[in-house]
């Protein structure tokens, strides 16, 4: 028999996981027949269920001018518990931004895996609300190929915020059109020389450095403003050798 306090791990108090519960068993039914199978007073349990309805774990029938209340099926409470982790994952690099953010040390962001490293890529734009520049080095054939609807989305979220690109790619197909597209995508492209390719991919904003490894599917992120400032230094010496 499914306890209380074993719902009580997914965001409900011990009276709301009785109230769900017993609501899930009866099916539809009206708050004086929720009530009394979860053993609560009557009016108590209608300021639970408002709660619950709140949350969307119950829903209400309306039969003529009488209210019944259905929980939601196991399996949306799944599906729902599974939308608010993305939400919390889509989160994860700022929170870890955020932790000791007083010391005066380099920070270290660690991502593997193609649905991590997407959700860490879009860090690039949405680290902080006043950047402005993005200063990329790396493959764009393996990038475009990786994630091809996902950055078409990530291409206008970034116009949409006004963060232009300066990248050096290869003269590859998708690096050509990368350059054939870059006023309207507020980007600027140079090529490397014919024959040569990154393996990796590099961005420098704000006072972060993010990789990609495309081989291992590994993207770190280093928050260090002296990193940054050498990765930087670095980008433009590269930048103004090449036409």
């Amino acid at each position: 028999m499914i306890l209380a306090n074993q719902l009580q791990q997914f965001g409900l108090d011990n009276k709301e996981a009785e109230v769900y519960l017993a609501t899930l068993e009866i099916g539809h039914a009206s708050v004086q027949t929720i009530a009394q199978k979860a053993g609560i007073h009557r009016v108590t349990t209608y300021d639970i269920i408002e709660k619950l309805i709140l949350k969307g774990l119950i829903n209400v029938v309306n039969k003529g001018r009488k209210r019944y209340f259905v929980a939601m099926e196991p399996e949306k409470f799944l599906d729902s518990l599974r939308y608010k982790e993305q939400l919390f994952i889509d989160l994860m690099p700022e929170l870890d931004a955020l932790q000791n953010k007083g010391a005066n040390k380099p920070k270290v962001l660690y991502f593997e895996g193609r649905k991590n490293i997407w959700n860490a890529y879009l860090d690039r734009i949405r680290h902080k609300a006043n950047l402005k520049e993005n200063l990329v080095y790396g493959s764009s054939e393996k990038l475009l190929t990786t994630f091809p609807e996902e950055y078409k989305k990530f291409t206008n979220e970034r116009i949409s915020l006004g963060v232009k690109a300066k990248i050096i790619v290869e003269k590859s197909k998708s690096g050509i059109l990368e350059a054939r597209r870059a006023t309207e995508e507020l980007r600027e492209v140079k090529f490397l020389p014919e024959g040569k390719t990154f393996k990796s991919h590099t961005i420098i904003y704000g006072n972060r450095v993010m990789t990609i490894s495309w081989d291992s599917m590994i993207l770190v992120i280093i928050e260090d403003q002296a990193n940054a400032d050498n990765q930087r230094l670095v980008w433009e010496m590269l930048w103004n050798s090449l036409k």
